[in-house]
């Protein structure tokens, strides 16, 4: 029934989501909208905290991977997003820089992993926890990410990231 009322409430909101650089989802809950595929050709993807009053509440499963996506160099993530998810930028080897808001709360296993360009994260301060969801908590959040400076790792590790950087 829940299933049924998503689909027809994007039938009739269908041209409220019409921006061709993203592929919207609504939340389970209902109360905001994710990324489920980054479908744009821009290399710097600026993410606006609302769409059709929406706020944007998260970045899907593997929303920015793939062989037809841009070669994303880097990412501004709004103050509405709460959740990364799994593998949403792996392989993503192209992008160096993202933020992360003071909103985001959960960083799902693989959402960057093999993204080797990764060298800059600006965090919001105060630093706060982040639960690292998923397989083995975070396994492989950034596997891969083999220009991640020190100072960057350390604060991860304060975040509660729980692994090793490789």
């Amino acid at each position: 029934m829940k299933q049924i009322f998503i689909s027809i409430l994007f039938c009739l909101l269908g041209s409220a989501f019409a921006d061709t650089t993203f592929r919207f989802r609504l939340t389970d809950d209902g109360s905001g909208i994710y990324i489920d595929k980054y479908t744009g050709t821009d290399t710097v993807v600026y993410i606006q905290p609302y769409y059709d009053d929406l706020p944007v509440k998260g970045i899907g499963r593997d929303a920015f991977s793939g062989t037809n996506v841009a070669e994303v160099v880097e990412v501004h993530l709004p103050e509405t997003i709460e959740w990364i998810g799994r593998g949403a930028f792996s392989g993503r080897r192209s992008l160096r820089t993202i933020n992360f808001p003071s909103s985001l709360q959960i960083v799902w296993t693989a959402a960057f992993y093999d993204c080797r360009s990764l060298s800059q994260i600006y965090f919001s301060y105060p630093i706060h926890k982040i639960s690292w969801a998923g397989d083995n908590a975070s396994a492989a959040s950034f596997r891969g990410c083999r220009s991640l400076p020190m100072d960057i790792q350390l604060t991860l590790i304060k975040m509660g990231y729980p692994r090793e950087f490789d």
